[in-house]
């Protein structure tokens, strides 16, 4: 059970991050503008929306773990579905809170 709060934290932490270094004037975003103009949906699981890319992050770093930790086991799929949903609210919560204070700056 520690595990599935762990791999939510990691997930949620790795997406926010990769988000707002992706963000306007931050050194990630020639990759966000890229995946804008020529991706836009299939983009936004991979850096445009926080909230959008537990889906897909939440999936490889779920199976790499868990995989490399045991063999497959059929409550691995519910597992990795509760994963990625939780971390997708947890992006969602926040992402939004970040948007809050950074808007906040003078």
């Amino acid at each position: 059970m520690i595990l599935y709060f762990e791999l939510i934290a990691i997930v949620s932490l790795f997406c926010l991050g990769l988000r707002a270094v992706t963000d306007d004037g931050m050194i990630g975003y020639p990759i966000r503008k890229w995946a804008l103009n020529n991706f836009p949906a299939w983009g936004k699981p991979i850096v445009l929306c926080s909230t959008c890319m537990s889906s897909f992050w939440g999936t490889i770093i779920y199976w790499s773990h868990a995989l490399s930790l045991t063999g497959y086991d059929h409550f691995m799929v519910a597992n990795w579905l509760g994963v990625c949903i939780s971390s997708a609210f947890v992006n969602s919560v926040l992402w939004a809170y970040y948007e809050s204070i950074n808007n906040c700056k003078v």
